[in-house]
């Protein structure tokens, strides 16, 4: 309350002062009476105390609103950083938690191309495997095919070459015997 007055006072006697140093450097040296100095103080605290007496509680209002709403806005400011704070934390996790899917996701991915990857190899080796039977197969059925061929040719030349021994050294008892002997034979081949 005292530094209130003492502030009031200080602010009164510069009111006043500089209006008369103004008039003091005019150029005019007029002295005013210490009556019409002391009537202009008069004046000066009359309206200095009329506008304390009116503007005070509205001033004191407005000054109290205004710190309230600067505390009001400070604390709304400090809710929403932490606010913010749990978000970008929560971010962070959602953010982690996506890497970490990422990587799950990519190593699924290898995964499942290895298990791929062995599928088609192991079906490329039956089907190797299959082919290389087969191929097998058709060459042995070839070759038995080549060797019925060559025996067939065989007994025909050996026949031709008999039957010409035979034409030449052969009589007709001899040449029913063969025939009867050939009968024979051929019977048991095919059975």
């Amino acid at each position: 309350m005292r530094k209130k007055a003492g502030n009031c006072l200080c602010f009164a006697a510069i009111t006043t002062l500089v209006p008369t140093l103004a008039l003091a450097t005019g150029g005019e040296m007029e002295l005013e009476s210490p009556f019409t100095l002391l009537m202009r103080l008069v004046n000066f605290l009359l309206l200095a105390a009329l506008l304390y007496y009116f503007l005070r509680k509205p001033i004191k209002n407005f000054l109290v609103q205004r710190q309230q709403g600067v505390r009001e806005a400070l604390e709304e400011a400090q809710r929403a950083a932490k606010e913010a704070e749990a978000r970008y934390k929560e971010m962070e996790k959602k953010l982690a938690q996506a890497h970490k899917e990422m990587e799950e996701l990519k190593n699924m991915i290898i995964e499942q191309g290895k298990q791929e990857k062995e599928r088609i190899l192991a079906r490329a080796h039956k089907e190797a495997e299959r082919i290389i039977k087969q191929a097998e197969l058709a060459a042995e059925q070839e070759l038995k095919k080549a060797y019925s061929s060559i025996r067939l040719e065989a007994v025909e030349m050996a026949a031709a070459i008999a039957e010409a021994i035979l034409k030449d050294k052969i009589d007709s008892k001899d040449h029913k015997r063969l025939i009867e002997q050939y009968v024979e034979n051929v019977g048991k081949m095919t059975s």
